[in-house]
């Protein structure tokens, strides 16, 4: 269960940042804006609602707008979710499972991911604000869904510079992710080949696609 939830705050994440260019003029768009492409090395550390670190795991993650994404889980427990615009792979090596979602259908499980269309803007969805943390270099912005229904209660951002440097999503039972990122580059041109996903041989596939 805490892995799904996991999942499923991992893909609200790229929704967000992936969306936001089509977003109004605000400072915190504005930031974003100045990133076309992005890759990183993260680190992710889950707290329990006691701020005690229960689970961490590391990866790397690639981005590339409009809507392009992949986040591999390197350790302890290797995972690949990858979104090529319109399809979203969930890869579970040790389940020996993909997941096949179209991003219409896995909006309805995590309200951040209808944030990936153009149609849509940050405003209508986020009550934002900036955070006044005294950080030395570092810009906070505190991110709110305006939906009951979503699956986080609040987000924040971390900047320094133009750079994204840390998020913290906080769900409604009181437990935080926190992922940091490391080693950034910024829009370089990526190859395609890193936000297609063909499964592997011999892999259960659970195509939900086929039920739209």
């Amino acid at each position: 269960m805490k892995n799904n939830v996991l999942k499923l705050m991992i893909i609200s994440l790229f929704s967000l940042v992936s969306a936001i260019c089509y977003a109004e003029t605000s400072t915190l768009t504005s930031l974003l804006n100045t990133t076309h492409s992005l890759q990183a090395n993260f680190t992710q550390t889950v707290y329990d609602n006691k701020e005690k670190a229960v689970q961490k795991s590391y990866g790397n993650m690639s981005l590339e707008r409009p809507g392009k994404f992949r986040w591999e889980i390197t350790k302890p427990i290797p995972q690949l979710i990858v979104a090529n615009q319109t399809r979203l792979w969930i890869y579970d090596p040790d389940l020996e499972q993909v997941t096949v979602r179209t991003l219409k259908q896995a909006a309805g499980e995590t309200p951040a991911l209808f944030l990936s269309h153009t149609d849509q803007s940050i405003e209508q969805s986020f009550a934002t604000q900036e955070l006044n943390k005294n950080i030395s270099g570092w810009r906070w912005f505190l991110l709110t869904p305006k939906k009951a229904d979503s699956m986080f209660a609040s987000m924040e951002i971390g900047f320094v510079g133009n750079e994204i440097r840390e998020m913290r999503l906080k769900d409604h039972l009181g437990h935080t992710t926190a992922i940091k990122f490391e080693n950034i580059k910024r829009n370089a041109n990526l190859p395609a080949s890193l936000f297609n996903f063909k499964p592997p041989a011999k892999v259960d596939v659970i195509d939900e696609t086929r039920q739209s």
